[in-house]
């Protein structure tokens, strides 16, 4: 029966993206209200656009299909594949290079961008915890609250500006 209903939307059986399920179902729409004009097409024509209101209803609520036509693994399982595949991948805490690209060429198949993947590193190689390179360190803060070292970098460039304009002062 799923079969009758890719081949309604035009598709051949596998797993899609609900976007590309609900476009191949505007665009056959469209044509078929197209062909309601015509007399002559207008009892087909009501009989497809009717297959296609049920084909579009029930691969839109069904679960993902795999290339196989099974129920698709939800989007949690391979995430957490990778993320033990990364973990498997540490040594001593460090991935090698060629470990490194090839769970980028994994996680490039689950959709994740290259980003998302070295995120995802991170977070396995730290423990879940926020890594060096995303948290900010901690700051010696002032009795007004605002970090020390952004008031110094004020000061600094207000000392920088004083002594530009007497430079320019007085050789000009």
């Amino acid at each position: 029966m799923a079969q009758d209903h890719f081949a309604v939307l035009g598709l051949s059986p596998g797993r899609y993206e609900p976007l590309e399920i609900t476009r191949r179902f505007q665009v056959r729409r469209a044509l078929l209200l197209a062909e309601l004009d015509n007399p002559a097409r207008y009892a087909d024509a009501r009989r497809e656009l009717d297959q296609l209101y049920l084909a579009y209803a029930a691969l839109r609520n069904s679960p993902r299909l795999d290339s196989r036509g099974r129920p698709a693994a939800t989007e949690a399982e391979p995430l957490v594949r990778l993320r033990e595949l990364i973990a498997a991948s540490l040594e001593d805490g460090l991935l090698r290079y060629s470990r490194r690209q090839a769970i980028l060429a994994q996680a490039r198949e689950l959709g994740l961008s290259d980003f998302q993947a070295q995120l995802l590193m991170a977070q396995v190689q730290f423990g879940g915890r926020e890594s060096a390179l995303v948290a900010s360190p901690p700051v010696a803060k002032t009795n007004a609250g605002s970090p020390v070292w952004v008031r110094l970098a004020g000061v600094g460039a207000l000392a920088l500006a004083i002594f530009l304009f007497l430079v320019r002062w007085a050789g000009g």
